[in-house]
């Protein structure tokens, strides 16, 4: 299963800011706005809508996009699109989050404009082979529930930038990598894809290839999607 936080995608993974704090905070009873936010969401994602993901960001979070960062929020929102969300999904949990809580970005990395009062969880299903976990953080204004994104500094958007270069570079070799692929080791990994066994493919790439386990998931979510 893939775990996820489109919160902070950009703002945790591409700045190397450390572990995602999963299953923060005390569980709290699901409300009918957690609801209405985790199916706009999911909407949202399905159509690769932006306008429409926006209008659930928080408008303090927006109010931080300049024309200097707006190349990390961009992509930040181009990463929830990434992956296909085909199946059912659910809200797993909602927890409230301590007035005393550990930020999950670093100060020195970003800065939240409105403290997220709450973590919400949704398992979803993004296809017949792979199962996901989507954490945001979020806060109400009025009835309704906005996802709080943190604002990077300018040490977070030179770690951004460092980092989506690299990525950039191992995506690239990934795709070499799955055009040069021949049969019958093709065959068998889009064979191990159908029967829903993508650690098992990931393992007889790096196996049959000395590539690292990171390269060969590259590698694979490439077969995956090129079999769709």
């Amino acid at each position: 299963m893939r775990r996820f936080a489109p919160a902070a995608l950009a703002a945790l993974a591409l700045l190397a800011a450390g572990p995602t704090s999963y299953g923060q905070g005390r569980e709290v009873a699901i409300e009918a706005g957690h609801r209405r936010f985790a199916d706009q969401y999911v909407a949202a994602a399905r159509a690769r809508d932006a306008a429409r993901y926006r209008k659930l960001i928080h408008p303090k979070s927006l109010a931080c996009i300049t024309d200097d960062n707006r190349d990390f929020f961009d992509d930040w929102m181009a990463r929830a699109f990434r992956w296909k969300w085909e199946g059912p999904y659910r809200i797993a949990a909602v927890r409230a989050l301590a007035q005393d809580a550990s930020p999950t970005m670093p100060a020195s990395m970003g800065r939240y404009p409105v403290a997220p009062t709450h973590q919400i969880q949704i398992d979803l299903q993004m296809s017949a082979t792979r199962a996901g976990t989507l954490l945001a953080e979020i806060a109400p204004v009025g009835a309704t529930w906005y996802q709080v994104v943190p604002c990077p500094t300018a040490q977070g958007l030179a770690a951004f930038r460092s980092t989506r270069q690299a990525n950039a570079a191992q995506e690239a070799k990934a795709q070499s990598l799955a055009q040069g692929l021949a049969a019958p080791l093709r065959v068998e990994l889009l064979g191990l894809l159908k029967d829903g066994k993508r650690i098992d493919a990931m393992r007889r790439f790096a196996a049959e290839t000395g590539e690292d386990i990171t390269t060969a998931r590259r590698v694979i979510d490439v077969l995956d999607a090129g079999a769709k």
